[in-house]
């Protein structure tokens, strides 16, 4: 048989084709294997991250609510220091760093000697 026989060369074209297709498709699902791993691990990897998040989250929220709270505290005691103290510049002084910078009022309170009647 020759080699340059049009069936010959027929056949080995299908054959190389065929082992093209058959190597080409082992690929891709080799890579497929390997989207669907990577997929899997983000996916596995993205509830932690939510779940990091939401913890993060309700710390802010408590922080955010100590801080509000303690300032709106320090607030009203320190317009109820009027009626205690005679040096109304302390008084003043007490109004409005409680208005300014909330809870740290409670350090001029604690810092201040005979204020509010201490």
């Amino acid at each position: 048989m020759d080699e340059r026989d049009p069936e010959i060369l027929l056949e080995r074209k299908i054959a190389d084709e065929a082992g093209y297709n058959t190597v080409k498709n082992l690929i891709d699902k080799k890579s497929h294997n390997k989207k669907e791993k990577i997929i899997e691990k983000m996916e596995n990897i993205v509830p932690e991250k939510r779940e990091n998040n939401s913890y993060l989250n309700i710390i802010v929220v408590i922080i955010v609510l100590v801080w509000f709270l303690l300032g709106i505290l320090g607030w009203f005691y320190s317009i109820y220091c009027f009626k205690y103290n005679k040096n109304k510049l302390e008084n003043v002084m007490g109004l409005l760093i409680s208005t300014l910078l909330g809870p740290f009022y409670w350090l001029y309170y604690f810092y201040i000697n005979n204020y509010c009647g201490k």
